[in-house]
């Protein structure tokens, strides 16, 4: 009776061994149960055969001049991570010693010499199990990392998508300038934020923060973000022009965030898929403002002189209940005067100790860097985060306005401030 090779590709053995008569028989032998066999005299000889011919197993002698079986063990593990070659050594060692020695260098199974040919047979059936295995599992791998470089490109260019809808870096508008940070805890994020002009006199901002991470929280964070964008060029929601372009009207920001709210439960059936908003407008000319806050951390002033003045009233978050009544909380903003939006993810950053950083220490540390530039602010806010919430430096890969970070929620930041040449009027 004769043994076939029963697995596609698994057809190629190299015998490896010093004794000329005895691989002269151990190739005959596999010949005849149709293997296709090359043979080497020594491990040397053996990598060179390997590095020229796709085989997967290989049987070899243990002791042998030039390169032993151990080291031609060893040395193919270390060269050959591209496939899996099983590796079969032959001895007339018994000890466990030996045994463990063998396996320690990436030996998958022993024969005894003499080889007893059903034993042999049996060994190659179970190599051929163990490279069928490995063969299906690579396959898998293979498709796997394809649907990861897939999902993972599709996620760069969603990321891509969200930080377009962001303002532009060192942004003025009439007078007053907005800067962010904004750091998702993964590819995409639930936050959003901008800051725009509204007419000749007036200027809008949002912060967002949808509940959850990831892909579903950041598209609902797209469609609040093209509600805004619409409702200052499509539909009114902020703005309402007329025939004469000096002559608007401004929507006051609690009747926005009512209309949004309305407007996103009846779309919602998910009540987990809500999220905190504070939207607010600035008269430039004047320096008074309005902003309406629904469940979003309170913002706050910081004066050029350190002094912090909280804004607004809490509310409840934007498409949760559909009969939440919204107040706006007015403000103004004096030359050199900073306006601060923050989602959850800043002041609920835990330490080592699960110690939430919270509002306070946030408003004192930007109370103290008042004078700051604005980069200088936002790198002392990443550095005392980093240092509040600790991780090993090389996993830490982000900067302030790119990639990823190693913190749980998604973090963001935006302040505006009214130049020191702006004049109340």
């Amino acid at each position: 009776m004769q043994f076939h090779a029963s697995v596609t590709g698994v057809t190629s053995i190299l015998v490896v061994d010093d004794s000329a008569s005895y691989r002269f028989l151990l190739v005959n032998l596999l010949k005849k149960w149709n293997f296709s066999v090359f043979e080497a005299e020594n491990g040397e000889e053996a990598l060179d055969i390997l590095a020229d011919n796709s085989i997967n197993m290989v049987i070899s002698d243990w002791e042998m001049p030039v390169m032993d079986g151990l080291k031609l063990c060893s040395t193919i593990r270390k060269n050959y991570s591209d496939r899996y070659i099983y590796l079969v050594l032959i001895t007339v060692r018994q000890s466990v010693e030996d045994l463990i020695t063998g396996l320690d260098v990436g030996a998958d199974d022993f024969l005894s010499k003499p080889i007893n040919q059903s034993e042999l047979r049996a060994r190659l059936h179970a190599g051929e199990r163990i490279l069928k295995l490995e063969a299906t599992l690579d396959a898998r791998n293979q498709k796997l990392s394809q649907a990861y470089q897939q999902i993972e490109a599709d996620l760069q260019a969603a990321a891509k998508l969200q930080r377009s809808v962001l303002p532009a870096e060192k942004l003025i508008v009439c007078g007053f300038q907005a800067e962010w940070m904004f750091m998702p805890s993964a590819y995409v994020s639930g936050d959003l934020l901008s800051f725009f002009q509204l007419g000749n006199q007036h200027i809008g901002f949002y912060s967002i923060d949808v509940a959850g991470h990831g892909v579903a929280a950041a598209m609902l964070s797209l469609s609040v973000a093209r509600q805004f964008l619409n409702g200052r060029t499509v539909d009114n929601l902020l703005i309402s022009p007329s025939d004469d372009p000096s002559d608007y009207s401004i929507t006051s920001p609690n009747k926005v965030v009512s209309e949004l709210n309305r407007r996103f439960c009846i779309e919602n059936d998910d009540v987990t898929s809500y999220f905190t908003l504070v939207y607010g407008v600035i008269d430039v000319q004047t320096g008074i403002g309005a902003l309406c806050q629904a469940g979003h951390p309170t913002p706050f002033i910081v004066s050029g002189s350190g002094r912090v003045t909280s804004i607004g009233d809490g509310g409840t978050p934007v498409g949760l209940i559909d009969s939440a009544d919204y107040e706006d909380t007015i403000f103004a903003l004096a030359p050199g005067d900073r306006l601060y939006l923050f989602t959850d993810g800043i002041v609920e950053c835990e330490s080592t100790e699960q110690e939430l950083f919270g509002e306070r220490r946030l408003q004192d540390l930007l109370a103290s860097s008042s004078q700051d530039s604005m980069p200088a602010v936002f790198q002392r806010v990443q550095q005392t985060l980093i240092d509040w919430h600790p991780a090993p430096t090389d996993e830490y890969q982000s900067d302030i306005h790119n990639g990823r970070s190693v913190f749980s929620d998604d973090i963001s930041l935006l302040v505006i401030e009214r130049n020191n040449d702006s004049l109340i009027q």
